[in-house]
């Protein structure tokens, strides 16, 4: 009986086992074959191409859609399909997912050199580890990759492998894909691509960062034309193509003279904006999109925003062309390249000072003259004592004075008359309480509700266009690849002021201006219409101020919300540099 139970024992063993075995390789069946290539969260998805234009016509940003996988239409160009089958996997359309002769050569070639020289992975072997995988160098994870390339070989075509591969693999400065390399590296499409540029891409994927064109070109240089050899050699290219690729000169994105824009979130809002224009109802292949952005005020303000302090200190800028609402630039941060958060829409800070246009408006509404007096004096609301930023009173004093001095009492004795609901309606009116609700308090009124810069740009651009406010757009038109029109901007516009109003409002910020707490902002014998503002603890600084038909906003504060050695008078000094800049204006340093 006990002999009967060890052999029981002895093939329960060898069963668990082929049970596990069989399970683990039945789930990983299971999982591959259930993939959906469209819920891929590895890919960036680029629903069409584009081409983004300036409103000078001058090319901001080029990006190639990634590859349909399920499109045959949607063709590899033959320079960009044939280099990387040529470089990475020349056996690729004979194999079934494992190369045993690749496999087999470099082992001998590893063995022969003394070091890895060579590979033996197939492309599919390589989507198995992009998409499902990682790179763990385990003779468990080689086991898997193994079984993931053979299931994706009966599960998709050649074609349908190779553009998984295309679309995933990393090349180099945050370009995951051939779409995103041809744009990083060339500032092209990929149809666009010569062949010895598309040479130098299939060149970059054994190791990105070593070949890098921009760390080091005679090396991406040296293995473009290796790639270019085995082309030549595996008969996809003639000894003259070859020849010519070599000689090409590598004209990188960064050296060109119309090189694209380097902010991805500026491109990124554009593309959002352009999506709600389109609204997803069409399948467009290719939209060419007229931006309102003024490139060279974009790299002027750029440069800019690095005058600005401690390096850890962020900046925002916008200007709005105010009779139309078109935006001509956008900053939304000092480096836009590494530090990846929108602070003209995303960041939600108090306004200080400049919402102080709103109680003020309301009571020139009211019929309250520039003239009449008010109590400018330290008095208490219930248990909420404010002060002035100064710490100075001037008694009794007119609208005018009041504001020109920042006040902090009597526009909220303005609103404790007027009543705070109209407060709030007004500056619903003018598109400000909806990224924060404005409550009936009386801080409401010197700006400790908080709101993004482009709405509180857009109230003082619509002072600017005679109390009319516009939409604020980024995009002036977009056309399909024949030039056919899709959407064109129609410039709508609401009046919310009177004009006699406006123009009292007006008078406020241009004695703010020369002679009151925005005084850094003054340009000798220009009219500018602004207003200073200030958070607690100096955390939020704001200058928003007009020039002729042009309102530009400005902030610097932390993103941790840290308190500031500097004040809005930076803020306004950057405004006059920025304007000084664009305007090719004259002024003292």
């Amino acid at each position: 009986m006990q002999k009967i139970k060890s052999k029981s024992f002895v093939l329960i063993i060898p069963i668990l086992i082929f049970s596990g075995i069989s399970f683990y390789i039945y789930s990983l069946i299971f999982t591959t074959l259930k993939f959906d290539i469209s819920k891929n969260k590895r890919s960036r998805t680029t629903k069409y191409s584009y081409v983004i234009l300036s409103a000078d016509n001058k090319v901001l940003s080029k990006l190639s859609r990634k590859f349909e996988i399920d499109n045959s239409n949607h063709k590899i160009p033959f320079f960009l399909k044939y280099s990387f089958i040529s470089s990475e996997d020349k056996r690729f359309y004979k194999h079934n997912g494992i190369d045993l002769k690749s496999i087999s050569r470099a082992l001998f070639e590893n063995i022969r050199s003394g070091y890895v020289k060579e590979g033996g992975s197939t492309i599919t072997q390589q989507v198995a580890r992009l998409i499902f995988l990682d790179n763990d160098l385990s003779f468990q994870r080689k086991i898997k990759e193994i079984l993931i390339s053979l299931i994706l070989e009966l599960k998709y075509d050649k074609n349908q492998i190779l553009k998984l591969y295309l679309n995933n693999i990393y090349l180099g400065s945050g370009a995951y894909g051939v779409n995103e390399a041809s744009q990083v590296y060339f500032g092209k499409l990929m149809n666009e691509l010569t062949l010895s540029e598309s040479a130098l891409i299939a060149g970059l994927a054994p190791a990105p960062s070593i070949y890098s064109p921009y760390q080091n070109i005679e090396l991406a240089i040296k293995n473009r034309n290796k790639v270019l050899e085995s082309m030549y050699v595996d008969g996809y290219i003639s000894l003259a193509d070859k020849n010519k690729a070599i000689k090409e000169k590598i004209n990188l994105n960064h050296q060109t003279a119309n090189n694209l824009l380097d902010d991805k979130l500026l491109i990124n809002f554009i593309l959002e904006e352009t999506d709600k224009r389109i609204e997803n109802k069409n399948d467009y292949k290719f939209l060419r999109i007229k931006s309102s952005i003024k490139k060279d005020w974009q790299e002027k303000a750029q440069k800019i925003s690095r005058y600005v302090g401690p390096k850890e200190l962020e900046f925002a800028l916008l200007s709005i062309e105010s009779n139309t609402g078109l935006i001509r630039t956008m900053i939304t941060s000092r480096n836009p390249l590494i530090n990846e958060y929108n602070r003209v829409i995303s960041s939600v800070r108090p306004l200080g000072s400049t919402f102080k246009i709103i109680p003020y408006a309301a009571a020139l509404i009211e019929g309250i003259k520039l003239t009449d007096k008010f109590e400018d004096l330290p008095r208490c609301w219930e248990s909420y004592c404010p002060k002035n930023f100064s710490e100075k009173y001037r008694g009794s004093v007119s609208l005018i004075e009041s504001f020109k001095s920042s006040s902090n009492i009597v526009p909220i004795s303005i609103t404790k008359k007027i009543g705070s609901k109209n407060i709030i309606n007004l500056a619903n009116s003018f598109g400000l309480g909806y990224k924060q609700e404005l409550k009936e308090f009386p801080s409401l009124a010197i700006g400790s509700y908080g709101d993004n810069l482009l709405n509180i740009t857009s109230a003082y651009s619509a002072i600017n266009n005679g109390g009319k406010i516009q939409k604020p757009s980024i995009i002036e038109k977009i056309e399909s690849f024949n030039n056919k029109s899709i959407w064109k901007n129609k410039f709508v516009s609401e009046k919310i002021l009177d004009l006699k109003v406006t123009k009292k409002i007006n008078k406020l910020l241009e004695k703010s201006v020369k002679e009151g707490t925005s005084k850094a902002a003054s340009i000798k014998g220009k009219k500018i219409y602004g207003k200073t503002g200030t958070s607690d603890g100096n955390k939020d600084l704001w200058f928003i101020g007009s020039l002729d038909n042009l309102t530009t906003g400005i902030w610097i504060g932390y993103d941790d919300n840290k308190e500031s050695e500097l004040s809005s008078g930076n803020a306004a000094y950057l405004w006059k540099k920025f304007i000084a800049e664009i305007y090719k204006i004259p002024i003292k340093k």
